[in-house]
C-alpha cells in the first residue's frame, strides 16, 4: 500500500510543532496496531485494519490534549469504529494523553471515545 496519511493539525502549532510530531507518531503506532491486530487484506499490500484507516480517517487534530479524528459518515456507521476507536485510543494514551473524539465530516460536535465503547462484557 502506497503511504496516505491524514492531514495533521494542531492548536498553536506555529508555538508548539512538537504536537505535529506526536500526531505523525500516533499515525504510525496507529498502522503498526492495526498490522498486529487485523489480517492482511486480500492484495497483499496492507492489513484490512490499515486500509480502513487510510480510506476512512482525513485528519487529526490535536486540539490541547485531545485528539480529534475526523472520519467518513460509513466509518461511523460501521461495526469498524469501536475497533479504530479503541486502537487510536492506544496509540495516543502513548503520547500521555486520553482524550479521543470522532468528528464526522460534515456533521456537529464531536463523538467522545466513550460514546463509542460503551463497557460491555459478561454479565
Amino acid at each position: 500500500m502506497r503511504p496516505v496519511y491524514p492531514t495533521m493539525t494542531a492548536h498553536n502549532a506555529g508555538e508548539e510543532p512538537w504536537r505535529l510530531d506526536r500526531l505523525a507518531r500516533t499515525d504510525g503506532r496507529v498502522r503498526e496496531l492495526l498490522r498486529i491486530l487485523t489480517r492482511e487484506a486480500p492484495d497483499d499490500e496492507s492489513s484490512l485494519g490499515e486500509g480502513v484507516w487510510v480510506r476512512h480517517v482525513t485528519a487529526l487534530h490535536d486540539d490541547r490534549g485531545t485528539l480529534v479524528a475526523h472520519i467518513s459518515k460509513s466509518l461511523a456507521d460501521s461495526s469498524w469504529l469501536p475497533v479504530i476507536g479503541a486502537v487510536v485510543s492506544r496509540a495516543w494514551n502513548g503520547e500521555d494523553e486520553g482524550n479521543v473524539a470522532f468528528q464526522v465530516i460534515g456533521s456537529g460536535a464531536p463523538m467522545p471515545l466513550g460514546e463509542i465503547l460503551q463497557p460491555e462484557g459478561p454479565a
